[in-house]
């Protein structure tokens, strides 16, 4: 019976390529998906990992380490700055949002919604290393990502500010890819807070002992705070994803069902010939496993190949390409299962049918 099942396949190898590749580009989409919503982890990792902090310290009432509504004033900073406290290093930053024209007063000229970072230049938070230019920070300048499209030496409008581009980052971006812009914590706090001394954090590393008015996030908790705002989208994602699947699930049963449909007769004459029905339901769920999976295989490329056509970044873990295979298995025995649930009808009797 496998080996019938195996002819079948050849002899409809037409219909069974369609099925393929419409199979393929669904699974294609759902690696995708997949790659959008791991996006959202990568980019806030890359972004706390290049602040080099083991901690994020704001005031006690803060509800994150990212969350807006809590300042720290300077008197706040050289508390925690004091050798008292016990940190090795420490730096205060800004984190807040504003909008980027990459092209003030030209042809082309675009409007930008980007996350700012305000730093002190040199000091923990502040970036070490660039693509392109200098990681060096002045008032008046800022480090963008590529996907600004800007060049080195550009003037753009930072919250009505014009800024000279010193650097160019290959990825910095933040909640669902919203471009990241660094600039001086003294340029952050005169375009966002209109001159006042205030900082959104303390980043700091080793070892601190924190007055009670004050407190202290770790990395995760850093993550999940930036994570927050995404929770709805990736649950979005997540259930595309299902219904991808599904997709997937009924094309193969689809073209199954409708294949046993066509063997009736055929089916009937392996019962008439002693071949058990479970045999017979062993190779329609071999033919469903095999579509599905040279389909997920096929689907891994198609998404390589997609992924870059997107306006946001497509980061697909190796993780996800490799589980494809293993659960199209699955979803071809469950479509397969649908086929094979046919020829429990078929009598050994309608071979000697009519036509």
């Amino acid at each position: 019976m496998l080996r019938a099942a195996l002819r079948d396949l050849q002899w409809r190898r037409r219909r069974f390529a369609i099925t393929i590749l419409g199979t393929a580009l669904v699974f294609a989409m759902s690696l995708v998906m997949s790659g959008l919503s791991h996006s959202f982890s990568v980019e806030v990792d890359r972004t706390l990992a290049a602040e080099r902090a083991d901690w994020w310290v704001t005031r006690s009432d803060a509800t994150g380490a990212f969350s807006p509504g809590s300042y720290l004033t300077p008197t706040d900073v050289a508390a925690l700055s004091a050798p008292s406290v016990g940190f090795t290093d420490s730096a205060p930053m800004f984190y807040g949002s504003s909008t980027a024209q990459t092209r003030p007063g030209r042809s082309g000229n675009e409007v930008v919604t980007v996350t700012l970072m305000g730093v002190q230049p040199g000091s923990l938070g502040a970036p070490t290393s660039v693509a392109a230019g200098s990681a060096a920070l002045t008032d008046g300048t800022v480090i963008v990502p590529r996907s600004l499209d800007v060049h080195l030496g550009d003037a753009i409008s930072l919250g009505g500010s014009s800024m000279k581009v010193v650097g160019i980052a290959d990825h910095a971006s933040l909640l669902g890819g919203t471009p990241t812009v660094t600039v001086t914590l003294h340029d952050a706090q005169r375009m966002l807070l209109g001159g006042q001394p205030f900082a959104s954090m303390v980043v700091a590393r080793g070892a601190g002992t924190l007055p009670s008015d004050y407190r202290m996030f770790t990395r995760a908790e850093a993550k999940t705070d930036l994570m927050r705002p995404l929770k709805n989208p990736a649950l979005s994602i997540d259930i595309v994803k299902v219904l991808l699947w599904i997709v997937a699930g009924l094309i193969v049963a689809s073209v199954v069902y409708l294949t046993v449909l066509e063997r009736t007769r055929d089916i009937a004459v392996f019962k008439a010939t002693g071949v058990r029905t479970v045999s017979i339901a062993a190779g329609i769920c071999l033919q469903a496993v095999i579509l599905a999976v040279v389909a997920s295989v096929l689907g891994v490329v198609l998404a390589v190949v997609l992924s870059p056509l997107f306006p946001m970044e497509v980061v697909i873990a190796v993780r996800a390409m490799l589980q494809l295979p293993v659960l199209a298995v699955l979803v071809g025995i469950l479509a397969g299962l649908v086929g094979a649930r046919r020829t429990t009808t078929v009598a050994p009797t309608t071979a000697f049918g009519g036509p």
